[in-house]
């Protein structure tokens, strides 16, 4: 299945760019929603089987849990993750990207110079409040899951740092610095990687 495989919650389809033989690049676009992760396994399975796989992402976020979900998916299947040139990747988004790898098991995220990467604090999906006792539980949950994938630990502290209701976006010079590869759309070659 070549075409898009969605509906409301993440739609994957093959990225109109892919044109390598060596590659299989996915393209991830919409809200995060619980049954994103076994939904993209499913997608995968369908296209041929290559070498190399990339996601890109483009998503405001969505489901926290999923999200992690998401990039502990990316590890195991080494699936390198791309915010790609004028697009947004935020929230749960922004947790999902963490967990890029290569081939060799090693962390592998790009970000773009006009993209956006995003962080801010998990709030509860309801509109019932939740004790401290369950944020703690999911702080702690957030902060094994950024040690599983080898995230850089400032990038959750300054989620956890920034109100549910702001995005903390990453800003370029900050990218290199946290061992995230940025693409410059106006050279057309990587800055750091």
């Amino acid at each position: 299945m070549m075409g898009a495989y969605g509906g409301m919650a993440l739609e994957y389809r093959v990225h109109p760019g892919n044109k390598s033989k060596t590659l299989t690049a996915v393209l991830a676009t919409g809200e995060i929603m619980q049954g994103d992760t076994v939904r993209l396994g499913t997608f995968l399975d369908s296209l041929p089987k290559r070498k190399n796989r990339a996601i890109y992402l483009a998503s405001p976020g969505g489901n926290l849990l999923e999200g992690m979900a998401l990039g502990k998916f990316f590890q195991e299947r080494h699936i390198k993750t791309i915010v790609e040139g004028g697009q947004v990747c935020a929230s749960a988004c922004a947790l999902a990207f963490l967990g890029g790898t290569d081939n060799d098991g090693q962390p592998w995220r790009s970000s773009s110079t006009n993209s956006l990467l995003g962080f801010h604090a998990f709030r509860s999906s309801g509109t019932e409040n939740i004790s401290s006792d369950d944020v703690q539980r999911v702080v702690a949950l957030m902060i094994a899951y950024g040690r599983e994938v080898h995230a850089p630990i400032d990038l959750l502290i300054v989620g956890f740092a920034t109100p549910s209701n702001k995005i903390y976006y990453v800003p370029n010079r900050t990218i290199c610095a946290l061992g995230i590869k940025l693409w410059s759309v106006e050279t057309d070659s990587f800055v750091c990687n």
